[in-house]
């Protein structure tokens, strides 16, 4: 571009800013590409109904994370109530809660129509979210709970018989036991680790909490019934760094420690464990 064409650009560029000062300005009086393409984008914006939006596809979401949050308790927290459900029982008792869900939050967008949009979605979002945490902590207890459990319940069982079996029971003392060391050590040290995955990783809105938690919950609940001992904190990390790498506002200088912390911890804890089995054995 020319000095004389940048300067014909500036002053239509004044021109039109003149214009648009104007509430009953005609778009076509616009002479510059900047405002014309503005003036496209605000009547886009205007033909959108945000709250129609809402109303739309926020039930569907909470439907769908509901028909996954009650898959995970029928299918891992009530298989030991022996039911006697057969699948199909299963499928439809998920279809009701999912129903009765959307229903609920249907009802509950539609009396959000008085806000605006940004509080609206915050509300919503922020209670369906008390839901996907509490889904999270029922996948945590049920795999990295039970990773913890599971040595312990096995030297009860060698205590009280006296040999090695293939399966152990866990009393449940040490169960009360274990679930009263989770909510100290949340309570106590806990909060560190909230702060770093709740606001240090990247920004977060509830809407993204819902979605990074429902996530994570479904992965470590399909690791629960595979059989596979994972990391729920890793797992939700990764949840939230995927939300950060979709918003592209992940905070990669934070992401060197976490990422060295799970390529040490391992090790670290394999040789521990390793050198403090030498040392018992030497004593004992």
């Amino acid at each position: 571009m020319s000095d004389i064409q940048r300067v014909a650009y500036t002053g239509a560029l004044a021109r039109d800013a003149a214009v648009v000062r104007h509430d009953d300005y005609d778009p076509d009086d616009l002479e510059s590409d900047y405002y014309r393409e503005l003036e496209e984008l605000d009547r886009a914006a205007k033909s959108i109904d945000a709250h129609r939006a809402l109303e739309t596809w926020v039930p569907v979401l909470a439907s769908i994370g509901a028909m996954v949050l009650s898959a995970m308790l029928m299918f891992k927290g009530l298989e030991n109530v022996e039911l006697n459900m057969s699948p199909m029982n299963y499928v439809l008792v998920m279809g009701m809660v999912g129903a009765g869900v959307w229903m609920a939050v249907l009802i509950f967008v539609k009396s959000m129509k008085r806000k605006s949009l940004s509080r609206s979605t915050f509300l919503i979002f922020s209670w369906m979210q008390v839901f996907t945490a509490a889904g999270f902590a029922f996948s945590h207890g049920s795999n990295d709970i039970a990773n913890a459990i599971g040595p312990f319940a096995a030297i009860l069982d060698v205590l009280r018989h006296g040999s090695v079996e293939d399966t152990a029971s866990v009393p449940t003392p040490a169960l009360i036991t274990f679930g009263i060391a989770l909510v100290v050590g949340l309570w106590f040290i806990g909060r560190a680790v909230i702060r770093t995955v709740g606001t240090s990783l990247t920004k977060m809105h509830p809407s993204s909490g819902f979605a990074a938690e429902l996530s994570a919950a479904v992965v470590v609940m399909g690791a629960s019934v595979a059989g596979l001992p994972v990391s729920s904190t890793h797992i939700l990390i990764g949840a939230v760094l995927g939300i950060g790498m979709a918003n592209r506002a992940t905070n990669w200088r934070l992401m060197k420690p976490i990422g060295m912390a799970w390529v040490i911890t391992l090790p670290a804890a394999a040789c521990i464990s390793g050198v403090a089995l030498l040392v018992l054995r030497a004593i004992f």
